[in-house]
């Protein structure tokens, strides 16, 4: 499945499938008024799993700090940044107006629920609750299969399945799209020859190439046919669009897959000091992430 994003905001945006042209989800996020906080719900001493403040950036005196130890919290609690949160609610909706999954954000804290699932804090949405520190990568489990990992550099966002050595998803960000036209009506999603992830055990790794080409092999329908794509980077936000690719699993309905990309895209920002994601604003967020760019390659062409 390919889907592009409408609109820079990823978290108030719609999801058009590109083999069909058509919407297949709607994410819209709003304040909740008081009233509809839930009781169970209301600020208490207990600190839940939460978004590092430099992912979901709601106060300028939320600092990540990153740590030293061979293994962290996914991510650390930053109790002292929720003395007066906002509470917001993600929706997710398909193509027929159904909700498919839900957010509700205690300020950058996250309650997923996903269909009639319950899934709970950000650390219930993975199949661990803490992650290997390793400098260039990182890498966190999927929960519903071992052997697909989530991985994410400076540079890039992919699922990647360790049992078949190959890429089952990847975020395109600021990308134009260059569609070829293919014989074959299913394409196999493959990693380009450079690709190759390493296992847990070693740290080293290799960030990706501005421009990649990866080809689809499922979709919501079976047999739909998807042109295989090539993606090249712009790397100037707000130029290009944003696409999200992956195959579909058999455990796992799609929109989780999808909700999981957008949780890993906010905690890599975070995780990789990028520009944080704002709730409030969004198109400030586009310009300062732009200003960062621009300020990170003069630095890497002055030293």
């Amino acid at each position: 499945m390919l889907l592009k994003f409408t609109t820079p905001d990823m978290l108030n945006t719609s999801l058009v499938d590109v083999s069909t042209g058509e919407r297949a989800y709607d994410i819209v996020t709003m304040l909740l008024p008081p009233a509809e906080i839930p009781e169970e719900q209301k600020p208490s001493s207990v600190v839940s799993s939460a978004l590092p403040p430099s992912s979901v950036a709601s106060s300028s005196k939320c600092v990540s700090n990153a740590s030293s130890s061979p293994k962290q919290p996914l991510p650390p609690p930053e109790p002292e940044c929720d003395l007066n949160p906002e509470w917001r609610r993600t929706t997710v909706t398909d193509a027929a107006g159904d909700v498919v999954a839900s957010v509700t954000w205690n300020g950058r804290r996250p309650k997923i629920v996903i269909g009639d699932e319950k899934v709970g804090a950000l650390t219930d949405l993975f199949g661990s609750s803490t992650v290997r520190f390793m400098p260039k990568i990182l890498a966190i489990p999927t929960r519903f299969d071992t052997e697909y990992v989530w991985t994410a550099t400076a540079d890039s966002l992919t699922l990647f399945d360790y049992d078949t050595d190959t890429v089952k998803g990847s975020f395109h960000y600021n990308a134009i799209r260059i569609p070829s036209p293919s014989k074959s009506p299913k394409l196999k999603l493959s990693s380009p020859s450079w690709y190759k992830l390493p296992s847990f055990s070693t740290t080293q790794f290799s960030p990706t190439s501005s421009a990649s080409s990866i080809s689809c092999t499922s979709s919501s329908e079976p047999g739909a046919k998807i042109p295989k794509s090539t993606f090249i980077s712009t790397r100037l936000p707000g130029v290009g669009s944003n696409y999200l690719e992956f195959g579909s699993h058999p455990l796992a309905p799609d929109v989780e897959i999808i909700l999981s990309f957008l949780m890993m895209e906010i905690l890599r920002r975070g995780r990789f000091s990028l520009t944080p994601y704002t709730f409030d604003k969004p198109k400030l967020w586009q310009f300062k992430e732009a200003k960062d760019s621009f300020l990170r390659r003069l630095r890497r062409n002055t030293v």
